[in-house]
């Protein structure tokens, strides 16, 4: 079985390690009236701009901007580009059922269950009310909110959560971080802030059982 430090804040990423949806999910279906915007947008902003997702992701730019940059230069609705963008944010959903209640036992034994991603202004305005994230988590950290990603690593320090643990007297020992990716500065192992690697809803479950048994 995999080994476990039980930590005093469980940090979980919300993109591919929480949920597997994705941004103008909707119009991949080839029965929906926009149908054709899909791969315009997936062209448009995941290949030929994709350096605009992470200045997206530090704050940089607002999903307002993004969607009239993308509908001026393909001739698209801005509206519909804007609101379908909306629906898709607010429909996103767990990678399983199973989430809410091992993260609400874990809770349960004082320990702090926060959302840590690299992620938009979408996230704060449109998913965690829609799917009331709020009463799920004891807090969120967005990169778009604090204007730098979790893998920018500098001077040994890891700015993304250092205010978070600060406020909370904790130390990067205290913490563990669920996520699909890895740390290859290798800053996060030197200064003992554990990692484990998420592939798939299976791996995540696995995780939150196994700091579920150890803490019973």
């Amino acid at each position: 079985m995999t080994k476990i430090n039980i930590p005093k804040v469980l940090f979980i990423d919300w993109h591919k390690t929480l949920s597997h949806s994705f941004f103008w999910s909707q119009l991949e279906n080839k029965n929906h009236k926009y149908n054709n915007y899909y791969p315009i947008i997936q062209d448009w902003l995941f290949k030929k701009n994709k350096n605009l997702i992470p200045k997206w992701m530090r704050g940089e730019l607002t999903y307002e901007q993004v969607c009239k940059y993308l509908a001026n230069d393909n001739n698209l609705n801005y509206g519909i580009v804007r609101s379908s963008l909306e629906e898709s944010c607010k429909n996103m959903a767990f990678g399983s059922t199973k989430i809410i209640e091992l993260t609400q036992n874990i809770k349960k034994q004082k320990i702090k269950v926060v959302i840590a991603t690299d992620n938009m202004d979408t996230f704060r305005k449109f998913t965690i009310p829609s799917l009331s994230l709020n009463n799920i988590f004891d807090d969120f950290l967005i990169s778009c909110e604090l204007g730098i990603l979790k893998y920018d690593t500098m001077n040994n320090q890891i700015p993304f959560f250092d205010s978070y643990l600060k406020k909370n007297n904790l130390s990067y020992g205290d913490a563990l971080l669920l996520d699909d990716s890895k740390d290859s500065s290798g800053v996060y192992h030197k200064l003992g802030f554990e990692i484990k690697l998420v592939k798939n809803s299976t791996d995540l479950l696995n995780y939150l059982r196994i700091i579920n048994n150890s803490i019973l």
